[in-house]
């Protein structure tokens, strides 16, 4: 019986240092597969065939889950999207990556590249901007996060041009009740535009547009305060002139009507 029982102990024993034997060249050989996959997709890739390497890299992540190279392949699957111009599957991507992956050198970047893509989303002007603003508020955590980042000066470029593009929306809903000759809906427009978007590029033509509403509305104190404003703070010579001449002959005008 003891010779028994110590036998079928050896059996067992053998049996899983066997099996666990069996797993390890299993899994040795499936990472040697997964790094040959990852090679050729990245050979496709760096060719700029991007839709070929989207195809290998798909094909690799549906193969090697639970590998090393997940995060590698996660990473070019979200670059292979992006470079067919599909953002919300690299989107996806690169969100798998950050949320499965913090230890991964692609990390940092993949948290930038979630902003990016959200901004390439984006609607133009003209439409709905949730992805924009969506945008603002992803690059804003992003630079908190990672200020002195390799990826924070493209960060802060993309930021600034959703912000722009919010700006943009809202100087053209003052300039369409300017159009359509409703000047008072188009002065407070300008007056919401100035209030969010003071560091606009389009804040000196915001405020000469107001300027000459005002004046045409015969509303000279508010003009007045808007006039010293433009000249305080307008970069563009130009309008400065315009104003200047503008605010003189609507001066005149009142002291004439007097």
């Amino acid at each position: 019986m003891m010779i028994y029982r110590y036998g079928g102990l050896f059996i067992a024993g053998f049996l899983f240092f066997t099996s666990c034997a069996a797993r390890k060249n299993k899994l040795e050989k499936m990472q040697i597969d997964c790094s040959q996959r990852v090679s050729k997709a990245l050979l496709s890739y760096n060719a700029k065939k991007y839709a070929t390497a989207l195809t290998r890299f798909t094909d690799a992540r549906m193969q090697c889950s639970g590998t090393p190279v997940m995060d590698t392949i996660l990473y070019y699957l979200g670059m292979s999207n992006v470079k067919t111009k599909k953002y919300l599957e690299a989107r996806t991507e690169f969100q798998r990556l950050v949320q499965d992956f913090p230890g991964s050198p692609f990390f940092e970047e993949a948290k930038f590249r979630i902003g990016y893509v959200v901004f390439k989303q984006s609607n133009p002007a003209n439409r709905d901007q949730k992805e924009t603003r969506e945008t603002i508020r992803l690059l804003d955590n992003f630079m908190e996060m990672y200020p002195k980042s390799p990826f924070a000066d493209s960060a802060l470029f993309y930021r600034t041009e959703a912000y722009e593009k919010l700006a943009t929306k809202e100087f053209w809903n003052a300039q369409f009740y300017e159009n359509v000759n409703e000047p008072e809906a188009a002065v407070v427009y300008y007056r919401a535009f100035l209030s969010q978007f003071i560091d606009s590029k389009r804040v000196d033509q915001a405020r000469f547009n107001s300027l000459v509403l005002l004046v045409k509305l015969d509303r000279i104190t508010e003009a007045e305060e808007l006039y010293d404003e433009l000249i305080e703070k307008c970069k563009n010579k130009e309008l400065q002139k315009e104003a200047k001449a503008l605010f003189a002959n609507a001066k005149k005008a009142k002291a004439g009507a007097k």
